[in-house]
């Protein structure tokens, strides 16, 4: 298949009927909607209704707040819920009626009260809990806090100071005044609580003492009573926020378990609501008209058609090719068979509108690299399973369901190459029931070399093949000189190369050379085409030169070598996991039994997601590097049509009618 046919779509319509034209495009998601720009003519675009957008903009928020919060309460249901994001089922009529009314507000008031309470109550449990370890020292001082300002001709300095420097600070006060008393009323790990009394004709002899030490005097504002009596206060005051902030924990629960997923679905279509008033910005007007462009695939241009049949009296649709230079996006069309290796073109991306899409071209080998790194077929049907199960037993997105399916096929590549090997979970063949006991086609032990010969071929083809296609989509532009050239000199000196291989005579080679010496070189274009004998001679110095970057094959090809070593290294630790368990299997009283499992199913369980990971990433770099570099581009701009947003939503059609989310 190819990369989608794109129409520029022109809608004109009366003013009277914009707001069911937008809420028609949106619901039927067929048309990217791009700023109308008409050439020769002066249009005003829309006027957008500031107003109106900010009262959106502003129940976005409200709505967001509602649901990120409830979202902290809220426990999925699904398996696995924590490590994947839960979707909400809604019906469209339901989601269509979604709209922030009187009684979201109200839900909206109490989430605000609660989490701002629930703010308080930590704010005021941080400053509890430092004030009750503030005291601690103090607790057997039977003195009022609000005593600690001393009497008419004593004077108290009440404070703290290190257990390593009290010796010390202790000792200065003592040089310094006569008329003084340390009393030691208590200390916690590091510190001591001291009350310092001395005369007060000496209090700023004690205080400029003090002040350069590491005294750090006691503050208690507000405190009165005595330090244990405040202490205990502050601890009941703690086990009435407890008590408090489990009513309101209980509380926001209830209301998560009751609102979460309509919130969650409210965020959705308020969001779209927003898009609706948004996309008119790319409107343009008259007094009494209005024009909306686009861009629509070919195939849904009866989509769009039907989806506007209400308004066709007050509308005209146009369609129109693109334009050279238009910035087309695009939207790819494969065989159901071949879409879930879109996942890897996506990961590199999308090829320009008019371009070869590379989907159908790359399948077939990383379906083939997969299995040849795992290469197993206990570790396929295992991945076939599981991959199968979360695609059908979780609720996941789209493109996890699609990506499961890569993996689907890639644990069936790898049960076949499995079976040519003879691999079942790396056992030896005496291990085997009789009828898997037969001879491989390809033992990758005993046939390393072969295995090793066997990955260069594939790499050779695969490489040629961008070479050629590169030769295709110049020969598509009108370009021949370059396919014949550039690719096509290329691909002949490779296929000469081989028989040479092969030991036939090097003639062949030697003549291909030549050859590829002169059509690099353009000598031949510069002959026949620009009747330029002086340029064409030149020109075959710059063929030399370009022979010689031909040597950037050689890398290329042999990059494909870490196919057999993927597989051999996926045979071996296998292997090796069965090997570990058989040793362990004669322990007696069932231990061993039960230890040789466990080493079996740990162990291929690891191997499995270890080569699993480098069964993708490896096939995934041979493609991007040496396939995709012979003739891809990428730089394509996915097809976004404007839709309503449903990111977190799973839409199903209202009974009666036949669209679908």
């Amino acid at each position: 298949m190819a990369v989608a046919r794109m129409h520029k779509v022109s809608v004109i319509g009366h003013a009277s009927v914009i707001e069911e034209v937008v809420e028609r495009l949106q619901r039927a998601g067929v048309v990217q909607v791009v700023r109308t720009e008409v050439p020769d003519r002066e249009l005003p675009p829309l006027e957008l209704d500031s107003h109106r957008l900010h009262e959106i903009e502003a129940r976005v928020a409200d709505a967001q707040f509602v649901r990120d919060f409830l979202g902290r309460f809220h426990e999925s249901d699904q398996p696995f819920g924590t490590f994947i994001s839960e979707k909400v089922h809604i019906s469209e009529a339901d989601f269509e009626a979604l709209e922030s009314d009187a009684a979201f507000l109200a839900l909206y008031e109490e989430c605000v009260g609660i989490s701002d309470r629930l703010g308080s109550i930590d704010r005021e449990r941080g400053r509890l809990n430092a004030l009750i370890e503030d005291l601690a020292p103090w607790l057997d001082l039977h003195l009022q806090v609000q005593e600690w300002k001393g009497s008419e001709h004593v004077v108290l300095f009440a404070g703290t100071v290190p257990l390593s420097d009290a010796a010390e600070i202790r000792q200065a006060l003592r040089d310094t005044v006569q008329e003084m008393s340390v009393h030691e009323v208590g200390s916690d790990a590091y510190r001591e609580a001291w009350v310092v009394m001395a005369h007060r004709d000496s209090v700023e002899d004690v205080r400029a003492t003090l002040g350069l030490t590491t005294f750090a005097e006691a503050s208690f504002s507000g405190l009165t009573d005595y330090p244990a009596e405040e202490s205990a206060c502050a601890e009941d005051a703690l086990s009435l926020l407890a008590d408090e902030e489990k009513e309101l924990l209980e509380r926001a629960t209830d209301l998560s378990a009751e609102h979460y997923k309509r919130s969650a679905a409210l965020v959705q279509a308020l969001l779209s609501d927003q898009d609706a008033v948004e996309v008119r910005d790319s409107f343009a007007a008259t007094e009494r008209t209005f024009l909306v462009t686009g861009w629509i695939p070919d195939r849904r241009r009866v989509s769009l058609v039907d989806a506007l049949a209400s308004v066709d009296s007050a509308i005209d649709i146009s369609f129109a090719d693109p334009e050279p230079e238009d910035q087309v996006p695009v939207e790819l069309v494969n065989y159901r068979i071949l879409q879930p290796f879109e996942v890897l073109t996506d990961l590199y991306g999308r090829p320009r509108y008019g371009d070869v899409d590379p989907t159908p071209l790359l399948a077939g080998f990383f379906f083939l690299f997969f299995g040849m790194c795992l290469g197993d077929v206990g570790y396929g049907v295992v991945l076939v399973i599981a991959a199968w199960l979360i695609k059908t037993r979780l609720d996941v997105a789209p493109g996890v369901k699609r990506f499961m399916d890569l993996l689907i096929l890639g644990g069936i590549a790898s049960a076949i190459v499995g079976v040519v090997t003879r691999s079942y979970f790396a056992l030896p063949e005496e291990a085997l029931p009789g009828i898997l006991s037969y001879e491989p086609i390809l033992d990758p032990l005993d046939d390393i070399v072969v295995l090793l010969i066997l990955s260069v071929v594939i790499g050779v083809v695969h490489v040629m093949l961008g070479v050629l296609t590169n030769a295709y989509r110049s020969v598509r532009s009108g370009d021949w000189w370059s396919a014949v050239q550039d690719d096509a000199s290329s691909v002949l000196v490779v296929a000469a190369t081989i028989p040479v291989i092969l030991g036939a005579s090097p003639a062949l080679l030697l003549w291909a050379l030549v050859a590829a010496v002169v059509l690099k070189g353009r000598v031949l274009q510069r002959l026949i085409a620009d009747k330029a004998p002086l340029k064409a001679l030149l020109g075959i110095f710059s063929g030399l030169l370009a022979l010689y970057g031909m040597t950037g094959f050689l890398s290329d090809f042999l990059s494909y070598t870490r196919l057999a070593a993927l597989g051999l290294s996926s045979l071996l630790v296998g292997d090796v996991m069965n090997k570990l368990a058989t040793l362990v299997s004669g322990v007696p009283w069932g231990i061993g039994v039960l230890a040789a499992a466990l080493i079996f199913i740990v162990g291929h369980t690891f191997n499995l997601v270890i080569n699993l990971l480098s069964s993708f990433v490896h096939p995934a770099r041979l493609q991007f590097v040496e396939f995709f570099s012979k003739f891809y581009e990428g730089g394509g701009r996915p097809f976004a049509p404007f839709s309503r947003r449903t990111k977190q939503l799973v839409l199903h059609p209202t009974p009666g009618e036949q669209e679908g989310g």
